[in-house]
């Protein structure tokens, strides 16, 4: 196991320092001619479209090459801390961490992170219909959750399938459905199967395994019925 993590790590950074080596250079650059005025508008107009390619070829290397080759797939079920699989696992779920921390780097941008993020975490295994909207929050566990089309993750909602009981780490599969809404703040977690057009409150909890039925608004820590949902 050590083995592999040291070829995944190691391989992680070379991928790292190549792909970025243009920025390095055109830094590189800067810091030689201080005082090109025109040198340094050219580069400040190039930076973030390099940048912007650099991180995909890294998000593609990354998700296909190296986590293929030197992490196992994530299969759900229940595995004991201290061991080499569950170990393994949870690099494999911290893994797409490094791609969503650059690509965070356009947040300024107003939407086109959340515009950006759910398509490139598909290179890590998330599943997503058309025209889905994920804002702010954070997506642990891509290879375990998918999202159907139309729906909305609201800012600073977190979606996990995983967690640690009794010194076990336990994966499993979060499906939300079409035109769902999750509220901001909101934490849905591992087993959570959420129904077509539901409304998820703001600082609401999904409970473990728990399954909200469609066309329904819930609420609340943990979230219980309001009522149907008679928009749709």
């Amino acid at each position: 196991m050590k083995i592999r993590l040291g070829f995944y790590f190691f391989f992680t950074a070379v991928v790292f320092i190549t792909v970025f080596l243009p920025e390095i250079s055109l830094l590189f650059i800067i810091a030689q001619n201080v005082e090109n005025f025109w040198l340094w508008i050219g580069i400040a107009l190039f930076m973030p479209v390099a940048y912007f390619l650099s991180i995909i070829v890294f998000g593609i290397l990354h998700s296909q090459v190296i986590c293929k080759a030197f992490l196992p797939p994530i299969k759900a079920g229940s595995y004991s801390h201290g061991s080499d699989i569950a170990y393994l696992y949870s690099v494999a779920i911290v893994s797409p961490s490094i791609f969503k921390s650059m690509l965070k780097a356009f947040s300024f941008v107003p939407h086109l992170y959340s515009m950006l993020i759910g398509k490139f975490l598909s290179l890590y295994g998330l599943k997503t219909g058309k025209n889905v909207y994920i804002s702010s929050g954070t997506i642990l566990d891509s290879h375990l959750v998918s999202i159907g089309s139309g729906s909305l993750i609201g800012i600073r909602s977190i979606i996990s399938a995983h967690l640690t009981e009794s010194n076990n780490l336990i994966l499993s599969p979060v499906t939300i459905g079409k035109n769902v809404t999750i509220g901001g703040n909101s934490i849905i977690t591992p087993g959570a199967t959420i129904g077509d057009n539901v409304i998820i409150g703001i600082n609401s909890l999904v409970k473990k395994d728990q399954v909200i039925p469609s066309n329904t608004i819930y609420a609340g820590t943990p979230a219980v019925f309001i009522r149907d949902n008679i928009t749709q």
